[in-house]
This record gives structure tokens, sequence and C-alpha cells, in this order.
């Protein structure tokens, strides 16, 4: 039988989500979003948006998975934390995963993404839109590895990083905790935790104090 699933979330990303959990047989059943005007509307066709997120704990799940479907790592963060929740998985159906693969509750994996052989992911992780991710690589939670980014063997990617559209990584290095590898940079060296990398090789251009995606 189909998983359920209901959708924290309704923008952009959310709608890949969904479109990815419906194409991989799963049913959808709704969505929930704390912006009122989304409220009766339908990110895709037979998928509303019923209540806000203080409605989901009131409704109840009743056997169904949940997914946070946001793309601000910051922001999910604060939602999965925020309700204990049956999180379940999202894998699309064009996605490649090697033996061995491991991935955590929450965690997204959509259309044309490749991960290889013996690869860890995390909680609430999204490995987005044709990323390839190569044997033995660890994403940490709420890492968002976006469209196009290619990662060499034996790479870590910190809890909480961003590594933005069409990154490159060789193999082994590793990036740290709630960082930002700016759009088209090549990793050829480790990168710090809480700091912003740009560049041909990336190189840092700002620094974050310890704990600032909590605030």
């Amino acid at each position: 039988m189909a998983e359920s699933f209901l959708v924290i979330g309704a923008g952009g990303h959310a709608k890949v989500v969904i479109d990815a959990l419906i194409g991989s047989g799963c049913r959808v059943l709704a969505c929930y979003d704390d912006n009122a005007e989304l409220i009766g509307k339908e990110p895709l066709p037979g998928v509303p948006v019923i209540g806000n997120l203080r409605q989901i704990a009131l409704d109840g799940i009743k056997g169904r998975r949940v997914i946070v479907a946001i793309g601000d790592n910051t922001v999910r963060r604060k939602i999965a934390d925020r309700f204990d929740l049956p999180y379940g998985i999202a894998v699309a159906s064009s996605a490649v995963l090697g033996t061995g693969v491991r991935v955590g509750e929450g965690s997204m994996i959509l259309p044309s993404a490749t991960v290889n052989v013996d690869t860890l992911i995390g909680r609430h992780a999204i490995l987005n839109t044709s990323c390839s991710v190569d044997h033995d690589c660890r994403i940490g939670d709420f890492a968002h590895i976006a469209p196009g980014c290619h990662l060499g063997g034996n790479v870590t990617v910190g809890e909480g990083t961003l590594l933005g559209i069409g990154t490159n990584a060789i193999p082994g290095v590793r990036i740290g905790r709630w960082s930002v590898i700016g759009t088209s940079a090549v990793v050829t060296k480790d990168i710090p935790d809480n700091c912003t990398a740009v560049g041909v090789p990336a190189k840092v251009i700002k620094s974050r104090e310890e704990g600032w995606h909590l605030k």
C-alpha cells in the first residue's frame, strides 16, 4: 500500500517535493503553511493547503508521514525540532541510490539526483535536482545540496550547510557546519564551520559566530 504524506510548506520547493512523492507512488493528502494567503490553495492539483503549522498537531497524523518541504535550512531545522512527528523520506522515482546508502528521516532526494555507494545522508537534508554525490560521502542533518552540485568521493558536508547551485567539491574535502558555498564554487580544500566561501577555488569571504542559525 502506498505511503500517505502530509507536507509542511507550500512554496516552490514544496511543489517539487510533492511532485516527487506523487511520482514515486506516494499519496500527498494536504499541506500546512503559516502564510494565511495560501490557505485553501493547491500547490499542485488535488493537494490543498488546509491549515497553519499549529493545525497539523491538532489534526493528528494517523499513520501518515510528514515532510518539512522548506528549502531554507535554518527554518527547516526550527520546524523539525518544534514538532515531534513521524517524518518520512521523499525519493524521486528518477533518483539513483547506490548500495549501502543510508538516508535519515525527513530527507528529500529529488529528480535525477545520484547518490553512490555507502554514502550517509542525515536527517532533513535536501539533495536537489540533478546533483551527484559520489561514494562514501557524509551529508549532515539539515544540509542542502542545490541543483547541479557534484561531490567527489569521501566528501563531508556539515550540518545545516548550503552548497549553492553548481558547486563542485573534489574528493576528500570537509565542508564545515552551517556554512554557505556560493554558486558555481569549486571546493579544493577544507572549509571551516559558520562561514561563506565563494569562487574558483572557493575562498572564505565571511565568518559568523557559533550558533548564528539559532537566532
